[in-house]
């Protein structure tokens, strides 16, 4: 984010340099037409990559506060209830050379059986669960938001 933020700050700047001239394929010339063609090619290469860079930074900080703040509002809000553990994978994903897994959990709301899956997850936490039960929080107008909340439903652990 913050090489975006440089990369569109010397684009911005060069507008502001005087140039009396360009050299154009080993021409000079002090057409200003040509100086304002090449003021434009410079801040749209330039600031066009420092917007990009800008917006990826973006992205890579502020999804994961809306999914805690997703989360957050689901526990607050959204309807409990107790899943039963089914299954934990391995999925795609590489953190550290190690594969983050999903829990796999099943749950029946008003007679129909829903399948459950959790946030990728680095540890295995299925010994520390409680009885196999998982709670899981979802939007009664939406099923597919839901949470697993795994961190609520094992034992209190402690790491040494």
């Amino acid at each position: 984010m913050l090489i975006g933020f440089i990369f569109m700050v010397v684009a911005v700047v060069m507008q502001l340099v005087p140039m009396t001239g360009v050299e154009i394929n080993g021409v000079y010339t002090e057409s200003v037409s040509a100086v304002r063609n090449f003021r434009l090619i410079f801040l749209a290469a330039f600031g066009g990559v420092g917007f990009i860079l800008l917006l990826i930074g973006l992205y890579l900080i502020g999804y994961p506060y809306y999914q805690n703040n997703k989360n957050q509002r689901l526990i607050e809000q959204g309807t409990k209830i107790t899943a039963k553990f089914v299954d934990f994978q391995a999925t795609a994903l590489n953190v550290n050379n190690s594969r983050l897994s999903r829990l796999t959990c099943t749950g029946k709301i008003n007679g129909v059986d829903y399948i459950f899956k959790s946030q990728p997850l680095c540890r295995n936490p299925v010994p520390f669960l409680r009885d196999d039960l998982i709670d899981v929080y979802y939007d009664l107008g939406n099923m597919k938001r839901y949470f697993v909340d795994v961190d609520g439903s094992v034992k209190d652990v402690v790491e040494l």
